[in-house]
């Protein structure tokens, strides 16, 4: 156990570094969006160059780089159909490791806040993939402390990549093909944030209306039986 102790320390104190020096170094300057695009299009010719794309981004995603850079150039460089596909593959693919790594480094952390980590355990056994839909949905949490905090709180692995998948679906796309209509002219910057709050909204009332209407269809049945009672 305390070799285990040991490199989860490491694994911490390493992402750590790595993030401090991508964020407080000079380094900073070359996670913009126009660096990013800069680069893929120098390996636009190559036939491995969706490969690279999608390997940076999964490695984006362990050390908090933002996802919008990558799912961006793959727009630009591919269009929005082909550069969501490639920004699907790497964000859930990056996503799962950060996820893998919260799983290792917080194991047990839950059990160490006792009647309140036990409720917080069962309540995402209940409805982790509801849940971290939801919040996939409404960015109100930074992608990477999502997928780290999913991992801590042991949502399951299957649940964490459907919700991630379906998650990221509208916003990979828009945002790709948002890109590729900006660069060629064809949308402004506002339209695009129009469209991907619509989408937003359309896939939260696809994933929250039939509970809605579940839990309506259970509740109407007792009230009627209450009067015979």
């Amino acid at each position: 156990m305390k070799g285990r102790t040991l490199i989860k320390i490491a694994l911490v104190l390493v992402i750590g570094a790595i993030v401090a020096v991508l964020y407080f170094t000079p380094l900073r300057a070359y996670l913009t969006r126009d660096q990013i695009i800069a680069a893929a299009e120098r390996v636009r010719g190559l036939w491995y160059a969706p490969l690279i794309l999608i390997v940076s981004y999964a490695i984006g995603c362990v050390f908090a780089i933002p996802a919008s850079l990558f799912i961006l150039a793959a727009g630009v460089i591919w269009g929005w159909l082909l550069g969501g596909t490639y920004a699907m593959i790497g964000g859930v693919l990056g996503a799962t490791l950060s996820f893998l790594v919260g799983r290792f480094v917080g194991e047990g952390m839950l059990e160490r806040f006792g009647a309140v980590g036990r409720r917080v355990a069962k309540q995402v056994d209940h409805a982790g993939f509801k849940s971290l839909l939801v919040l996939r949905l409404i960015p109100l949490f930074p992608f990477a402390v999502l997928n780290y905090g999913a991992g801590v709180a042991r949502v399951q692995l299957f649940d964490f990549i459907a919700a991630t998948a379906l998650g990221l679906l509208p916003s990979n796309y828009v945002f790709a093909y948002s890109a590729d209509a900006i660069v060629h002219q064809t949308m402004s910057e506002g339209d695009a944030l129009k469209r991907l709050a619509v989408v937003a909204v359309l896939v939260l009332c696809v994933v929250l209306l039939p509970s809605l209407l579940k839990r309506r269809m259970r509740v109407r049945p007792e009230r009627e039986e209450e009067p015979s009672q």
